[in-house]
């Protein structure tokens, strides 16, 4: 429960800041789509959590962060750049940074729920 607790507090956060508004920003079309990017998010913030909680254990197997982050990258078909581009864009749009962050905050909600029932 507490690796939640950090990526909950992370996401209220985020939140938080995005209350500025920006009116209605257009997202380019290089950019990844809401949906996509909450997606590719929510796996970054697993793999980040997971690394945090057990590290020792990906020490011991040979995992290096780069080779899970890519392979988040290649289970969504995003490459690295295509994520870092639509991650500055969101970032420079805090309105639609919240909007997203909303996403990845439902999708984390369902798991811990499906996880505390048992499913």
């Amino acid at each position: 429960m507490k690796k939640y607790t950090s990526i909950f507090l992370f996401l209220l956060c985020s939140l938080l800041f995005s209350c500025s508004g920006n009116g209605n920003v257009k997202i380019p079309d290089d950019v990844l789509p809401k949906e996509k990017m909450a997606e590719v998010l929510v796996d970054i913030h697993l793999l980040e959590a997971t690394m945090n909680v057990s590290i020792s254990a990906t020490d011991k197997v040979g995992i290096s962060e780069n080779e899970t982050v890519v392979d988040v990258f290649n289970k969504h078909n995003v490459t690295r750049k295509q994520y870092e581009d639509s991650y500055a864009f969101y970032t420079a749009n805090p309105e639609l940074l919240g909007q997203v962050y909303q996403l990845v905050l439902n999708d984390l909600s369902k798991m811990q729920a499906e996880i505390t029932n048992g499913k």
